[in-house]
């Protein structure tokens, strides 16, 4: 264990009522005795940050200035390591890793790699994400990897995924109940379809589904994440974490 805990920094705003949980999460489960044993984290909770699905697709202001501006504000307040609870938004995870001088870690892959350990069975892992989540292959391709399907909702499903997460009666308008419903019909016909595990592959999903709110285990990336920031915090980032990061560092001299 180190001597002094390594400063979590939260990439929040993205959006904001999952940092906050992310924040609660690492709380939870520090299995912690006394307010000395919580590890130090800082969360940025920035809602100016350009929406992802429209970054991503083209249709609207590229996200990746303002998700480098808030990890940097984190990295000058003191954050060691940083974590981003937006799935989507893993697009951008090599291009801001260049851009700042701490390891971010990778919530996608740490989930994968959970997932094949505790659940080596698995043969089809479902998918309930964003649209850009699901077509830029952020979970399909690392899962290919091991032999593993990701199963994606149909068309009129995935329509309902992003109505349950961005619509006027979604979860990012605080409207949490109609929406889990929605989610959990998707679930279950991606059960149906033969999925082992499904993951919340979105963070704002993340904050209605439960882990036995279908048959099969919901997994949490959020979850995950959390413990393994918790882990680095009181013992380090492991070689495959630190090498994760960044492959060109801009001058620390700067203060980024």
């Amino acid at each position: 264990m180190l001597s002094k805990p390594l400063t979590v920094g939260i990439i929040g705003g993205i959006g904001p009522e999952a940092a906050n949980r992310l924040s609660q999460l690492i709380v939870e489960l520090s299995d912690a005795s006394s307010d000395r044993e919580h590890i130090p984290v800082i969360c940025f909770n920035n809602p100016n940050i350009p929406s992802r699905v429209d970054s991503i697709s083209g249709k609207g202001e590229n996200c990746l200035p303002a998700l480098v501006e808030t990890a940097r504000a984190l990295v000058r307040a003191g954050a060691n390591f940083l974590l981003m609870p937006c799935n989507c938004a893993h697009f951008y995870l090599r291009a801001l890793r260049d851009e700042i001088s701490v390891p971010v870690l990778d919530m996608i892959q740490e989930t994968v790699d959970k997932i094949v350990e505790d659940f080596p069975g698995a043969k089809s892992v479902g998918l309930l994400a964003s649209s850009p989540t699901l077509e830029t292959g952020l979970y399909t391709r690392p899962f290919s990897d091991w032999g593993i399907e990701g199963l994606k909702p149909n068309e009129i499903e995935q329509q309902l995924v992003m109505s349950a997460i961005y619509g006027p009666d979604g979860i990012k308008a605080g409207k949490k109940e109609a929406a889990k419903e929605s989610l959990i019909a998707v679930g279950n016909s991606l059960v149906k379809r033969g999925a082992d595990v499904v993951i919340a592959a979105c963070t704002e999903i993340s904050l209605v589904l439960e882990p036995d709110s279908l048959s099969v285990p919901v997994v949490d990336p959020m979850r995950i994440i959390a413990q393994s920031a918790i882990n680095c915090s009181r013992h380090g980032l492991s070689k495959s974490q630190s090498g994760r990061f960044q492959s060109a560092r801009r001058s620390t001299a700067a203060g980024v």
